[in-house]
């Protein structure tokens, strides 16, 4: 898969699903040899995300789920159409499948952040920018819940980014798949406050990630952590605001 994803696990991956490694589709194999997905990245992506599976000798039908970290066009604009090629079930945030279903990400939250944010992400819509392909969705995942997809993958709600974001915990492996609840571009750091519909709540919610035992932590947004990335997580979340 040279190129194309780089292994985390024997059983977890990271395929690119945008140009330069800036945007991450992760993919699970269970005991059974199905294949989950976490996120489908931008419109552009099935094609990278079907040829890294194919490197990897999974073929379109093993993959039996796509579970959504939140509704932005990075993450799932390509949702719709890696769904048709798969056939896969897509599972969301009880708090984010209406924003799946209607193809229009969250808006940022009224008096959550300076005016001048909020002017820049109505343009953002305006534009079409907060706009992708919407997709029924076939299950809504909840805060604590053991998915029985790739031996237990753990639903962990950490919103602010957006409202039903999730991280999902690979419990086999201990692999933390953070969306963008962080972001390690240059360094590990929370998201930009315009990118979140509520800044502040998205800083609260690493608190709910500090006390998970993780040896990986994997992004959206960049490379994989393995050193540290439990003390990692933890300083961050010590860390008020900037």
């Amino acid at each position: 898969m040279r190129g194309r994803a780089a292994a985390l696990t024997d059983e977890v991956w990271r395929v690119r699903a945008g140009r330069g490694g800036l945007v991450n589709v992760f993919a699970l194999r269970a005991p059974d040899r199905t294949v989950t997905l976490v996120d489908a990245g931008p419109r552009t992506a099935p094609g990278r995300v079907l040829a890294g599976l194919a490197a990897a000798g999974v073929e379109p039908p093993a993959v039996t789920a796509i579970v959504v970290t939140h509704a932005h066009p990075a993450h799932v604009g390509g949702l719709r159409a890696l769904g048709s090629a798969t056939g896969a079930r897509v599972l969301v945030h009880e708090r984010e499948a209406i924003h799946v279903r209607t193809g229009r990400a969250p808006m940022r939250e009224a008096g959550s952040g300076p005016a001048w944010i909020a002017v820049g992400t109505r343009l953002a819509r305006l534009g079409g920018g907060a706009r992708f392909p919407g997709v029924p969705v076939d299950g809504e995942v909840r805060d604590g819940q053991l998915l029985p997809l790739a031996g237990g993958l753990r639903v962990v709600h950490t919103p602010g980014h957006t409202p039903g974001h999730v991280c999902l915990l690979h419990e086999p492996t201990r692999v933390l798949i953070a969306g963008d609840a962080l972001v390690h571009v240059r360094e590990v750091r929370p998201p930009s406050g315009w990118t979140c519909t509520n800044a502040a709540l998205a800083r609260d919610s690493l608190s709910r990630l500090a006390d998970l035992e993780v040896d990986v932590v994997a992004f959206g947004h960049g490379p994989e952590l393995r050193a540290g990335a439990r003390e990692c997580i933890r300083s961050l979340a010590k860390r008020g605001p900037d």
